[in-house]
Order: C-alpha cells, then structure tokens, then sequence
C-alpha cells in the first residue's frame, strides 16, 4: 500500500519539480511563518508561541521526498529561537556547520539551558539578537567573551534596565575577535572599547550612554557610515577633546531624544564630512546653549565648503511640538517630519517646546526667531551656504512673522 501511494505522489505535479525550486519554496515558506510569529507577538518570541517547534518543520512532514530535500539543507534550520531544549538539539544538529541567526528576547532566555547551549556556537552566529535582564547580565557578558566570532556581521544587546548603564562593552568581548561585524547596536551598554575589535562597523546604534564614552569609542571606528545615538549626559559630564574626533565616511547621524545641550557637546567634539545627512529629536531646548549654537558647532569642511540648502520647511504639531527641515533640493516632498528618506534633506531638526494654544509663549517666539535669524545671516553662516528659492512653512504663522523680522535686522 505505501509503495502505491509513494508511485501515486511521484505522478503529481509538483513532486516533480527540480529540488532547486523545492528548496526555494521551502525558504521562502519558512520566512513567512517565522516572520509572521514575531510579528503577530510583541511580547513574546515566536518560539514562544509555537513551542519552539521550527517553523520549516511542516514541510518535513509532507512526504518522504520533501524531508530528504529539507534534511539536506542546513541553512533551512539556523534561525535559532526556541527555549525548547529538544527542538533546539535539532536545529543545531540539522544546520551542521551553517552561520546561525540567533535571536532571543527576556522571555525566552534560559542562561542553565538553552542560551548557554546557543553560545557554544558562537564562532559560527553571524546575527545574535539579545535583551536581558539586569540579572543575567553577568553571566551573558561571560559568555559573550569566552569565544571568538568569526563570522559575526550583526550584533544586538540590550539590557531590561531602568538605571543608568552599568554594563561595559570592551575589549574582551568575542576575546577580540569580530572581523567581520558591522553593525552593531546596543542599549543601557557603555562603549569602552579602545582597541580596534569594531574598526569594522559600518552602523552603530548607543542608546542610553554617556559623551565620554561615545567619543571614545568613535576614535576606533574609522569607517562608520550609520550613527545613531541617545545620550544621557549630566551638565558635570561635559568633557572636551583637544581633537575633533574625524569621521570621514559617515553618512547619516541621528541624535533621537537628546537634549540641545547634549547635542551641542556632541557636535563641537565631531569633525563629519561636508555631506552628512543630520536628524536630530531634542527631548529639551532649555539651557544656555541655543540653535544658534548648534548650527556654529557644525562646522564647515576644513576647505571652506558647506552643503548648498536651497529649500526650508518648517512645520507646527500640536501641541508643541516643531519641526525644521533644510534640502539641497528646490522643493522639499518628503511625507516625514523627522528623518525623513530623503538624501536631499540633510538636516532635519524636531523639538518640543511650551506654548499657548492661542498666543506663543515668549520662550516659543525666541526659539522661532533663533532659527529664522540663523536662516537670514548670509553673511556669517558657519554650516550651509546658497540662497533659500523656497520656503514652506505649515501651520506655523509664527515662523513668518520671525522670518521678516529676522531679515529685516539683517538687511
């Protein structure tokens, strides 16, 4: 009877296709359903949800023909997750010697089980994914440093923590050796790395760190293209280098939740290249620094030259909450308020300030004019250069009346 209905499966179409296109589907079927189960849970893995069954496991269970084909495919089974111990022997086992995607969240860490299971192969984890709790920290960053990992591209921790960083990233994480990581990115973690384990990084994103820190750790970080920050600096935490801190080949800088004076440390310590694109949410504009201030750190190239703005936008939320946009471009379509996609906007500013629903506060109108000042000094401009040919102000009457008024004492 199993020898007619395998002659019978064998006449079907689609058992007849190459194991090329099997294999394609199967990858494909795979990342759907994984994919889906993280989405479909925020506060829980997918594995979670499932059991820890993986997700390509139904197709083994198809026929004979199918489960040889996947059987055969290690990379079919290295997107590790499960906090099952008995499924998770299987896919370390099915994925043999293929570079593993691993990711888990505080939920489904088990440091006795199976993430100190996982990190056994760590020289093998080209993307490791993990929050943590306070609690485990420890024994994770031991971990983390008991192995080299060769062919890690992308790594990801953040600490379930509502202190101030405790947890230090140095030198002895992977022993030191991650050649080919690129991106990395981390929460409630300080950078002290001073060697050059992260010369490689291509985008790094600090959330919850200190100046210090930060700078210390971009000095051995030479070809950055991606930065993103959230910096937690006290007023007594501003330090200053003798040298800007060069980052030649930087692209995009976001400063997310960031207080203009901490903004304004940052940028007078960076030396960025001529075309960086700049995204900056300010969580507070209070203190004596100003937007003037801000716009002299961002220092022209050292030959002089500075990007060519030809168009501004600026935008009115309600309740208070401002957005500026400078582009290259002579008209500015962009949907986003704030870091938009566009390469041709390359500063973007977002901030929150107190106002009136009917009459501006004072404070309101000195920000506004602050801006429109900075806008109308053809003369002293220290960041852009070129002649505005278009401004586009909504919902913000307030940032017309600054606009004349500002290029009225200019003249």
């Amino acid at each position: 009877m199993r020898i007619l209905q395998f002659c019978r499966n064998g006449r079907v179409p689609i058992s007849r296709l190459p194991d090329e296109i099997l294999l394609t589907i199967f990858k494909h079927f795979e990342e759907e359903k994984r994919l889906n189960g993280y989405h479909s849970h925020d506060d829980e893995s997918a594995s979670d949800v499932t059991g820890g069954v993986p997700a390509c496991l139904v197709v083994t269970h198809i026929c004979r023909h199918w489960r040889k084909v996947a059987l055969e495919c290690p990379t079919l089974w290295t997107f590790i997750s499960s906090t099952s111990l008995l499924w998770l022997d299987v896919m370390l086992e099915r994925s043999q010697k293929a570079p593993l995607v691993v990711t888990y969240n505080p939920f489904s860490i088990l440091l006795d089980n199976c993430l100190e299971k996982v990190l056994l192969h760590l020289p093998r984890i080209k993307y490791l994914e993990l929050r943590a709790h306070s609690y485990h920290v420890g024994r994770v960053m031991n971990l983390l440093s008991s192995q080299p990992a060769p062919m890690l591209e992308t790594f990801k921790f953040s600490v379930e923590c509502n202190l101030l960083p405790t947890v230090s990233i140095s030198n002895t994480i992977f022993q030191g050796q991650a050649p080919l990581l690129r991106h990395l990115d981390v929460d409630h973690c300080n950078p002290r790395w001073s060697s050059c384990i992260f010369g490689g990084l291509r985008a790094l994103c600090i959330r919850k760190t200190s100046l210090p820190d930060i700078l210390s750790a971009l000095r051995c970080t030479p070809v950055l293209e991606q930065l993103m920050l959230q910096l937690e600096l006290p007023e007594s935490d501003q330090s200053t280098l003798v040298d800007r801190v060069p980052l030649a080949r930087l692209k995009n800088i976001v400063l997310d939740g960031t207080s203009l004076q901490n903004a304004v440390s940052l940028f007078e310590q960076l030396a960025l290249p001529v075309d960086v694109k700049i995204a900056l949410q300010l969580s507070s504009i209070k203190g004596p620094p100003t937007f003037a201030d801000l716009f002299s750190v961002m220092n022209k190239h050292p030959d002089g030259s500075g990007p060519v703005f030809r168009s501004l936008r600026a935008i009115k939320f309600k309740p208070w909450r401002f957005s500026v946009q400078f582009s290259t471009s002579t008209e500015i379509n962009s949907d986003y308020s704030w870091n938009p996609q566009d390469d041709d906007i390359r500063l973007s500013i977002q901030f929150y300030y107190e106002d009136d629903e009917v009459r501006p506060s004072p404070s309101a109108k000195n920000i506004i004019f602050d801006i429109c000042n900075i806008i109308a000094q053809r003369k002293r401009r220290t960041f852009f250069s070129g002649e505005f040919e278009s401004i586009n102000v909504e919902g913000c009457p307030d940032f017309i009346e600054g606009l004349i008024a500002a290029l009225r004492i200019e003249g």
